[in-house]
């Protein structure tokens, strides 16, 4: 057995958008980013980290769409979240975006918040 503690797969509460009152400053005055497979809204926070909140409309597609684009937004925020100002973060997928892929989301929300895509 190791010693080391076990990771945490999870998304913390405080690492997310949850209610209107969070998305609300977002929508009316964030900088807006668009990528290759998502658009961004960029706010800063007074947290002491990143929060992301996720936007995919029903116009996306069926459900097992709109899940699997939040479920690889989520660990590309998972990924680069310790290299990220304290920012509020808003992501939606690309209107024309047919298969998201983590590589590219990763690259976005680099980009998004003005560090240099890998």
């Amino acid at each position: 057995m190791s010693d080391s503690p076990p990771v945490s797969w999870r998304h913390p509460k405080d690492a997310r958008l949850r209610l209107e009152r969070d998305f609300a400053p977002l929508r009316r005055g964030g900088r807006r980013f668009t990528g290759a497979e998502a658009t961004f809204r960029i706010l800063p926070n007074d947290r002491a980290r990143p929060r992301l909140g996720i936007a995919t409309p029903r116009q996306y597609g069926s459900a097992v769409r709109r899940n699997r684009f939040r479920r690889l937004l989520r660990e590309a925020f998972r990924r680069v979240a310790a290299e990220l100002a304290a920012v509020d973060l808003l992501g939606a997928p690309r209107r024309d975006l047919r298969e998201p892929s983590l590589d590219g989301l990763v690259a976005d929300l680099l980009r998004a918040a003005g560090r240099r895509a890998p």
